[in-house]
């Protein structure tokens, strides 16, 4: 009786088998391939290759769609916040609106205390250089205009930077000027607010 049922379970499964698409000696040889694997490694299933990733770009190509732009927006500095030190609090600060005033108004020489090579790199049009570490070389050049000056507006790299505060308090306790001042915000927010912008020479002396 076994033998007729086990021919019989034999059958059946060698006739249901191609419905599937599998031939019995193709059913075989898998079975084979399996049995040699798990006695490979014992106690592992065999285990079909991790298809490979597709970058999302990818897919998102394949399928027709725009990829989006992803952009960080930079946040406007407020240079107002800024704390002044105690040692500059002698001569004015300017904020952004007064500074662009006086620089219209062509009130003001703007006194540029950052490096000769970063002068030359870009300024405020009009401004002279007067970099702290050759203060005396370039007060001795541009006297004459600084004190014909209505304002002296030093400037420097803007928040962080002290540079525009120690040559105002050159022109303060040095040379005894009242009408210095230090543009905080500098020439960061100088361009921030996308001014005009010089580069390179020097503006003669006069």
């Amino acid at each position: 009786m076994k033998r007729i049922l086990s021919a019989s379970l034999g059958l059946i499964v060698a006739a249901g088998l191609p419905a599937y698409g599998v031939s019995p000696n193709q059913y075989n040889n898998g079975r084979a391939q399996d049995q040699a694997q798990a006695q490979a490694q014992p106690g592992q299933l065999p285990m079909a290759p991790a298809p490979m990733p597709v970058p999302m770009n990818q897919l998102g190509q394949a399928a027709g769609l725009a990829q989006p732009q992803i952009q960080t927006a930079q946040q406007p500095e407020n240079y107002d916040a800024v704390a002044i030190p105690d040692w500059a609090k002698a001569w004015k600060h300017y904020h952004w609106e007064e500074a662009l005033a006086a620089w219209k108004a062509k009130d003001a020489l703007f006194c540029d205390a950052r490096s000769k090579s970063e002068y030359d790199q870009g300024h405020i049009p009009g401004a002279i250089p007067l970099p702290v570490g050759e203060f005396d070389k370039y007060y001795k050049m541009y006297e004459s205009k600084i004190k014909h000056a209505r304002l002296l507006i030093t400037y420097c790299h803007g928040v962080g930077c002290q540079l525009s505060n120690k040559v105002a308090q050159k022109l303060y306790n040095d040379k005894h000027f009242r009408n210095v001042g230090a543009f905080f915000g500098g020439w960061p927010e100088w361009q921030q607010h996308n001014m005009p912008v010089e580069t390179g020479g020097v503006p003669q002396p006069r």
